[in-house]
């Protein structure tokens, strides 16, 4: 439809943090499987889903976790936390239409020696990347290498670990932009 409904859904960042400074040092995305229908061949979240009618985030995103990367131990599952939503409006995939997007975003602090595993397919691989490669990456606008939407999950990830300064020129246009649309 050229005006869409919202569509919902639910995000893990899945992050290591720096033995000494208890900072994150690195995230762990996901490479979408080749096969995948949209954005194919991307890198994502750890973890991520659309969110069913009647289905609430935090059961949703747990189940996300398990089913995608393989997190289903409830000592790790104890430390997802929802930490934001994002709101904005945007285009559908075909570049046709806009389509209303509210992202319940989640944090999830992992061990330094754990690595996620895909396992229902949606995922071919995954890797750690250290903060710095992720901001130089998102900044070069002219790759693709990012699903879009993970761009703007990452982003505030950033924003709230300090990695973006409030003393930054760009900083308020950022985080509106983060909630430019409504979160109903």
């Amino acid at each position: 439809p050229l005006l869409g409904l919202p569509a919902y859904g639910v995000f893990t960042t899945g992050y290591v943090c720096d033995e000494g400074t208890r900072q994150p040092s690195a995230v762990w995305v996901g490479r979408r499987a080749a096969d995948k229908p949209t954005w194919p061949g991307l890198l994502d979240s750890i973890a991520a889903g659309g969110l069913k009618a009647g289905q609430l985030p935090f059961a949703a995103m747990r189940d996300e976790c398990a089913e995608e990367a393989n997190i289903a131990d409830p000592a790790l599952l104890a430390k997802l936390r929802p930490v934001s939503c994002i709101s904005y409006q945007g285009f559908n995939p075909d570049r046709w239409g806009l389509k209303p997007d509210v992202l319940f975003c989640f944090d999830l602090e992992l061990p330094p020696d754990f690595v996620p595993t895909p396992v229902d397919g949606e995922v071919a691989c995954f890797t750690l990347m250290n903060i710095d490669e992720i901001v130089k990456d998102l900044r070069d606008w002219g790759n693709d290498n990012w699903k879009p939407n993970v761009g703007v999950v990452l982003v505030d990830f950033l924003i709230r670990h300090g990695f973006v300064s409030a003393d930054d020129r760009d900083y308020l246009e950022l985080v509106d932009a983060l909630r430019s649309g409504t979160c109903r």
